[in-house]
C-alpha cells in the first residue's frame, strides 16, 4: 500500500498541471503572434507563388527546347513548312496588347492561316511526347498565368512571361525594366509598363 502510494505520489508530482499547461499555451500564443506581425503572410504566399510561376516557366520552355531539338519544329506548328513562324493571340494584359499565347488563348497562327486551339491545347504535345506529364500542363492551364511568345525565325529567342503578384517580384520586374535589364523581346509587347506603374512583366530567359 505504501508502494502504491508513493508511485501515485511520484506521478503526480511529475506531470504537469492544468495551470502550467495553461501558461505554456499562452506564451506559444503570445510568440506566434510576434511571429506574425513581423512577416506578412500574404506577401509569403505570393512570393510562393511568383517562384513556383518562374519555376514552371523554366521548366516549359526547356520542355519546348527539348521538343524542337527532336522534332525540328515547336509544338503549336502544324505543318512542316521550313519557316516556322511565331504563335500569335492577343491576349489584353493591364496596359498592354500582347502578342502571346496564353491559357486563355484561342487562336494559333501558321503562316498566316488561323488554326483554332483550346485552352492551351498546344502544350498537350509536350505531354504525348513525354516531354513534361499531364499534372504539369494541367496546372498550367488551371493557373492562367504564363504567356509564352517567340518572333518569326529559327534564330530567335522565345519567352516566357508572367506578371508578378508580391511586392518583391513587383519590384524585381520594376528594377529589370528600369536599369534595362529587360527589354522589349517581341515586335509589339510590351514587357515594361510604358506609363511607369507596376504593370511590369518578368520574362525568362
Amino acid at each position: 500500500m505504501k508502494k502504491l502510494s508513493k508511485i501515485l505520489s511520484f506521478t503526480s508530482k511529475a506531470g504537469f498541471t492544468m495551470i502550467e499547461l495553461l501558461v505554456v499555451i499562452a506564451v506559444i500564443g503570445v510568440l506566434a503572434v510576434a511571429v506574425l506581425s513581423s512577416i506578412n503572410p500574404i506577401e509569403q504566399i505570393n512570393k510562393g507563388r511568383d517562384t513556383r510561376t518562374r519555376s514552371d516557366a523554366a521548366q516549359l520552355i526547356n520542355a519546348i527546347d527539348r521538343y524542337y531539338a527532336i522534332h525540328e519544329k515547336y509544338p503549336w506548328n502544324v505543318t512542316n513548312a521550313p519557316d516556322y513562324t511565331a504563335p500569335v493571340a492577343l491576349l489584353d494584359l493591364p496596359n498592354a496588347a500582347i502578342d502571346f499565347v496564353g491559357a486563355a488563348s484561342t487562336l494559333i497562327t501558321e503562316h498566316g492561316l488561323a488554326v483554332t486551339y483550346t485552352d492551351w491545347d498546344w502544350v498537350d504535345v509536350l505531354v504525348s511526347t513525354s516531354e513534361v506529364k499531364e499534372g504539369f500542363t494541367n496546372r498550367l492551364k488551371d493557373d492562367n498565368k504564363l504567356f509564352i511568345g517567340k518572333s518569326a525565325g529559327y534564330n530567335e529567342t522565345m519567352y516566357a512571361c508572367f506578371m508578378p503578384t508580391s511586392k518583391a517580384f513587383v519590384q524585381e520586374a520594376e528594377d529589370n525594366c528600369t536599369d534595362g535589364t529587360t527589354t522589349t523581346p517581341i515586335a509589339g509587347v510590351a514587357v515594361c509598363d510604358i506609363g511607369g506603374g507596376t504593370d511590369d512583366l518578368i520574362c525568362l530567359p
